[in-house]
């Protein structure tokens, strides 16, 4: 799914900008802060993400699998802030 995301940003990025009038550099410097973020926010899901993948594989799937609040947070919290670094760059 990861490198999915990977083109649906590079993708959207550039398509929002040369929209907006950004430049095609300055696109893809957002989108790849922004991947570096999402990198940064799933690393502590990283664990949790292994264990629900050992359940599936051996068959034991779950009604529904929780997600902790605080790892979507922080996950939210990188890439905003890998964001909003990328756009200062770019300034």
């Amino acid at each position: 799914m990861y490198p999915f995301i990977w083109v649906l940003c590079g993708v959207g990025a550039v398509a929002i900008g040369s929209s907006q009038g950004f430049a095609l550099a300055d696109m893809l410097v957002l989108c790849s802060f922004a991947l570096v973020g999402l990198t940064i926010g799933l690393f502590p899901t990283r664990k949790l993400f292994v264990m629900w993948a050992h359940e599936i594989n051996r068959g034991e799937q779950q009604e529904s699998y929780s997600y902790p609040r605080s790892h979507l947070a922080f996950c939210g919290v990188s890439v905003i802030v890998a964001v909003l670094a990328a756009f200062l760059l770019v300034q």
